[in-house]
């Protein structure tokens, strides 16, 4: 293959994977109005991407903030007096550090969690079955995650 198929091939996946993309996101905004059906599917997505997230997001704020004490202390040590170390550490963790870290590992563990779920779904053809019995996979499937996501 010379450099211009392989640049066309890449285009031409890259086209169709925006518009595989495309067409979801216009399906799951079309069917959330049926969300309220199946508010329990919601809830129990809700539940699962916040509430069960916060051991790893409190254990990961307690080390975030630990290291974070540690390298301010180190760095400031001749230039800044200690007793303003606490206070400098956490507003630099709760305003900038927390949050991006925290959206990190949250994404992180709630993308593979349903990433692994749907995944199972799909090879032990639940989903399918869904499709079977006239019942639509993005209206059970995708909208309650995207909900609770938002």
């Amino acid at each position: 293959m010379n450099i211009v198929q392989i640049i066309g091939a890449r285009g031409l996946y890259f086209f169709e994977e925006v518009g595989a993309f495309a067409i979801l996101l216009f399906r799951i905004f079309k069917a959330l109005p049926l969300f309220v059906k199946n508010i329990r599917l919601t809830t129990e997505q809700m539940y699962m991407m916040g509430v069960a997230s916060l051991p790893l997001v409190l254990f990961t704020s307690v080390f975030i903030g630990a290291v974070s004490a540690v390298q301010a202390a180190y760095q400031f040590q001749n230039y800044v007096p200690m007793r303003y170390l606490g206070t400098a550490v956490g507003k630099a963790v709760i305003i900038e550090l927390g949050p991006v870290l925290t959206a990190l590992v949250v994404a992180g563990r709630v993308g593979a969690a349903i990433a692994a779920e749907l995944g199972t779904m799909k090879v032990t053809e639940q989903i399918d079955a869904l499709e079977t019995m006239a019942l639509d996979p993005i209206r059970f499937l995708a909208v309650p995650r995207f909900i609770a996501g938002v």
